[in-house]
């Protein structure tokens, strides 16, 4: 991997896995949209390079594309990680306007951002790492807004990847179970604690521990199609 994307690389999950990618000399383009200060200290020590995009308005997402491939030529790599999560509510208490944020960013974005990776990668060839949840797979308890986005993120790795069966593209997703970031930071220590002995980890991974699993993902070949079962 030469040239990755990153959307969502100013915290967690995404700034985790940028910094490493740039350990490992690959150039990283990432992306923010409010956390101004972050991406600015993700650049000045880590070197990477920061592009500021709303992944929910197309142009943003178009302008993203062409700034990287005009700094650093074809993109090898694109891992939608940008989303964002309510504090827990039941379905009586989500807004309308709760469900546009949400599904905006975490599944319009997810779309906008896969249609022009392969827009992108199908003459040069590339991969497509989705960021879901394990909530996308099982649900969540007052998370229904978070679980539908998440297991539509699954839906479209699916059946982009038949769309894409026989090109040189390949998609695939990744559904992380709890991850100690800033998202989840409304969590008590007990609910993380619960969460972890739910699943059998002896601790709550970090976003360092997550971005590991995600380069491997990185290497590894016949990925199209699959959901990668992490953390849970």
């Amino acid at each position: 991997m030469s040239v990755v994307i990153i959307t969502g690389a100013s915290s967690g999950i995404g700034r985790a896995t940028a910094i490493q990618l740039k350990n490992q000399g690959v150039s990283v383009v990432g992306t923010y949209f409010s956390s101004c200060d972050s991406a600015s200290e993700l650049t000045k020590l880590h070197s990477v390079d920061m592009v500021k995009c709303n992944v929910s308005v197309e142009s943003d997402v178009d302008y993203l594309f062409e700034y990287a491939e005009k700094r650093y030529g074809n993109i090898s790599a694109v891992i939608s990680c940008a989303g964002v999560a309510l504090e827990q509510k039941t379905i009586l208490d989500v807004t309308v306007e709760d469900i546009d944020r949400v599904v905006d960013i975490n599944l319009k974005g997810a779309l906008l951002v896969n249609k022009r990776a392969v827009k992108s990668m199908l003459s040069s060839g590339g991969k497509i790492i989705n960021v879901s949840s394990v909530f996308g797979l099982e649900g969540g308890s007052c998370e229904v807004l978070y679980s539908a986005t998440k297991t539509g993120v699954i839906g479209l790795t699916r059946a982009l990847s038949e769309e894409l069966s026989g090109s040189n593209v390949s998609v695939c997703s990744v559904a992380f179970g709890l991850v100690d970031t800033p998202m989840n930071a409304h969590l008590s220590n007990e609910d993380k604690l619960e969460f972890a002995r739910e699943y059998g980890l002896s601790k709550i991974p970090t976003p360092t521990d997550a971005g590991e699993e995600l380069l491997k993902i990185l290497r590894l070949k016949n990925v199209n199609g699959k959901t990668f079962k992490v953390f849970c």
